[in-house]
């Protein structure tokens, strides 16, 4: 077996053990599982195919590109940090240990898909491989000087994503996908809105753990840190909205807000959880709370403002104390 992917199994295998170390929060991981993949058949199974085939296709393509990010972050800490750097530099081994984790995650992909509704695998799963190949193609982009203008060496596509201008071009790529899906039903014409929105969003929120922890013990308050990062997606939500109602309506404009503001939550989440702890432990826990929200927002739509802030709450009165920790 792959020595890269055997020794990334093992780190993986004890992460889970050791964050889920008591039987109760096995137990409690389970059931969250459990009950997301309920929701996430009952929302499908009602829905036109249509529309159904067209989350699957976001949901197949997003998961694709997540996989073959983290991949290639993994390979790349094996190259230059590594135990292993020698076969992580092996073309045909890094070939095997790619291989292996996308199988890993087409096969997981496949079975939740058979799970929520199984004539929707013929969608996912050219959808999962579409993904990978963007996120190959896209992974090691730079800036070029005449955007990057004064920025230090090595200023990357992670950094540019954080600047107004890159919201008002993910909206603009928004937009100009609308036009010609006006063809569409209403209801497909929204389930691309809401689809589209969300993964142009999804772009303009990557987060450096290092970066946040070093702002928080420097001195910025997670506020800070937040509009820092966030400045893509305001202005995203600035051009879009308006955009949509022109093109769309207002039901449009809504449901692009919406998912503006939900995945604004989400950074702000992962943000105040890197304020706290380590970059494996916080998404866990990010992914645990997100889970969370989603139920929520499928069985009690009404509490879910009271339980977002909570989490916010919760995690930010706990972050203040890493606040100025240099001092």
């Amino acid at each position: 077996m792959n020595r890269l992917f055997r020794q990334d199994r093992l780190i993986a295998s004890n992460t889970i053990r050791a964050t889920f170390a008591g039987w109760h929060d096995r137990v409690i991981a389970t059931l969250m599982v459990l009950a997301a993949l309920a929701v996430a058949h009952a929302w499908v199974a009602d829905r036109p195919w249509r529309v159904a085939a067209w989350t699957a296709f976001g949901a197949g393509m997003l998961i694709g590109i997540g996989v073959e990010r983290l991949v290639g972050g993994r390979l790349a800490f094996h190259a230059f940090d590594g135990l292993l750097a020698a076969d992580a530099l092996h073309p045909q081994t890094r070939r095997r240990y790619m291989t292996a984790w996308h199988g890993v995650g087409l096969t997981l992909l496949a079975v939740t898909t058979l799970i929520v509704r199984p004539s929707l695998l013929v969608i996912s799963v050219p959808a999962y491989l579409a993904g990978v190949l963007i996120a190959g193609l896209t992974g090691g982009v730079r800036m070029p000087k005449r955007i990057a203008g004064t920025a230090r060496p090595g200023w990357t596509l992670r950094a540019w994503l954080h600047r107004p201008i890159a919201g008002v071009t993910a909206a603009t790529v928004l937009l100009l996908l609308l036009l010609p899906a006006r063809t569409l039903g209403t209801n497909a014409l929204m389930a691309v809105v809401g689809i589209a929105s969300m993964l142009l969003t999804l772009t303009l929120t990557s987060v450096d753990d290092a970066v946040v922890r070093f702002m928080t013990i420097a001195g910025h308050g997670s506020r800070r840190i937040v509009v820092h990062h966030g400045k893509g997606i305001a202005t995203f939500l600035a051009v879009s909205v308006p955009g949509c109602w022109i093109i769309l309506g207002p039901v449009a404009a809504g449901i692009a807000a919406a998912a503006c503001v939900g995945i604004l939550l989400l950074l702000t989440l992962r943000i105040l959880a890197y304020r706290l702890h380590t970059k494996r432990f916080a998404d866990v826990l990010v992914s645990i709370l997100a889970g969370l929200l989603a139920l929520a927002a499928y069985s009690m739509p009404v509490a879910l403002p009271v339980i977002a802030l909570a989490m916010l709450w919760q995690l930010q009165r706990r972050g203040r104390t890493k606040t100025w920790l240099l001092a």
